[in-house]
């Protein structure tokens, strides 16, 4: 299994030298096959993919918008660490000023995101969802992830964005009139919840 991780980095590296790989079936149109490989079960192979995906973005340069789903992004670089995004925020993250800034790094933070481990895929992306939710009451988890669980992964599975509308993947409805009639919000809760999971709709969603 390692064997073949590394051929496929090995792999990306001359082929992104030779002929640039435009996008992600490209890499797996380019990888080495994997009928004699054993998965262990379906956490290892995504994990696998992730790391192949990731490599792609480092061989292709890509430190602007690449279209990555960013909390995906962050689940697979960062949270074996940190946890989860909007926890970390919470608990470690302060905003002064309009900047983020950590309990260890009050200065220069997106600079240290930058050469930290996700090697500049997407640092400013996620340097602005991580301000969104230091700024963001944590409403969705105590209110809502008992029946929904996380909001991005709700968001993924529920949602769609058409024209920067966020609608209802199954009726088609608009998400602002469907929380009008959901458990009795008062106007100002359905304003928070449509603009916090429009904000994540944007985040996932990417283009």
């Amino acid at each position: 299994m390692f064997a073949w991780r590394k051929a496929v980095i090995l792999n990306l590296r001359v082929n992104v030298g030779q002929q640039p790989i435009q996008t992600f079936s490209d890499v797996f149109a380019s990888m080495p096959p994997m009928s004699k490989v054993r998965v262990c079960n379906p956490m290892q192979l995504s994990g696998i993919i992730g790391a192949v995906l990731v490599t792609l973005l480092l061989f292709t340069g890509k430190a602007g918008a690449s279209g990555i789903d960013l909390h995906w992004l962050w689940d697979n670089q960062c949270a074996e660490c940190h946890g989860h995004s909007g926890e970390f925020a919470h608990k470690f993250l302060t905003v002064t000023n309009g900047e983020l800034q950590g309990n260890h790094h009050v200065q220069g933070l997106r600079l240290f995101m930058r050469n930290h481990y996700t090697q500049n895929i997407e640092t400013d992306a996620v340097y602005e969802m991580l301000l969104a939710q230091a700024r963001a009451k944590p409403r969705f988890k105590q209110e809502c992830g008992n029946g929904h669980g996380a909001a991005a992964e709700f968001v993924r599975q529920s949602v769609i964005l058409q024209d920067e509308v966020l609608l209802s993947r199954e009726s088609g409805q608009p998400i602002h009139r469907f929380l009008q009639q959901h458990r009795q919000l008062e106007a100002d809760d359905v304003v928070f919840f449509t603009s916090l999971l429009k904000r994540i709709a944007g985040e996932v969603f990417r283009p």
